[in-house]
């Protein structure tokens, strides 16, 4: 965008005669649907069904990616009256998730903190989980595909995931769950297990060939599917906000800007409301 167009940008009487509006809304929306959709996706993620993760991680990061890089283009629009342009976001981001999430941050920093209600969640995992993001964003989506076409193989996202992810939230889980589930696992063994015959995989790729270990492998996914998905819709959270406040100060320079919030706005709930939720729809 040039400066002039910025500048005929600002004090719209009709803001949907702006040539910036319906593009920042579109591109809104498609970041809030893809988003949802990838939350929803991976809350219902388990051993049984990893194509969950690898479909619930494609959407959320590409909404992720959409999200950072609109916060990105306003503090642009902001600060200096123009949006970057389509070479300077590639050369500067990619499609590198850590770079956004720094620049947001960045941006975050420059702003009063009072303004700004959530932190990232999880301190002691987030960076393993944004790393983990950015590598699926860039490369591992295609895991099974390189696995096929005889590329050297990485190790697989939804063991990744678990590796880095789902391994330290299960090891914050209160002991009397553990305990709890590990004996409803032994009581269904004793009940089922001459009944019946098990050959699956837990998503860390252990073996799981009883009634015993298929039930603990299911209080485990059920247990990474729900805190897992609410570090990623905080991590959503913590961006939205940055960019619904890069909005707002965007309106209030003149330029015609939708009113982000609303594609938004289930993301401004709390830790709790966030974390009992098993669908993220917002049709």
């Amino acid at each position: 965008m040039t400066d002039k167009q910025a500048t005929d940008d600002k004090c719209p009487t009709d803001p949907w005669q702006s040539p910036i509006f319906q593009p920042l809304m579109h591109e809104a929306g498609i970041a809030a649907q893809t988003l949802c959709i990838g939350l929803t996706t991976l809350r219902k993620a388990n051993y049984m069904q990893p194509e969950k993760y690898y479909g619930g991680f494609f959407s959320y990061t590409i909404g992720l990616e959409r999200a950072m890089k609109l916060t990105i283009l306003l503090d642009s629009l902001v600060e200096q009256g123009k949006f970057p342009t389509d070479q300077q976001l590639k050369k500067a981001y990619g499609h590198d998730l850590g770079k956004l999430l720094a620049a947001v941050q960045t941006i975050r920093a420059n702003i009063d903190p009072g303004e700004f209600r959530w932190k990232l969640p999880y301190p002691e995992i987030i960076d393993d989980a944004v790393f983990f993001l950015a590598e699926f964003a860039k490369t591992t989506r295609y895991y099974n595909l390189d696995v096929l076409s005889g590329k050297a193989p990485s190790l697989d996202p939804v063991a990744r995931w678990f590796q880095l992810v789902g391994k330290p939230l299960l090891a914050k889980r209160p002991a009397r769950q553990t305990l709890r589930n590990a004996a409803r696992a032994s009581a269904l063994e004793e009940l089922m297990g001459d009944k019946m015959l098990i050959r699956s995989m837990s998503e860390d790729g252990i073996p799981v060939s009883s009634v015993e270990e298929a039930s603990i492998a299911e209080h485990n996914s059920e247990y990474v599917a729900k805190e897992g998905t609410f570090l990623c819709t905080a991590l959503a959270r913590y961006v939205i906000e940055v960019l619904r406040h890069r909005g707002l100060a965007a309106r209030g320079a003149g330029h015609a800007i939708p009113a982000f919030g609303d594609f938004f706005a289930l993301f401004n709930n709390d830790d709790a409301l966030l974390k009992n939720r098993k669908s993220f729809s917002i049709t």
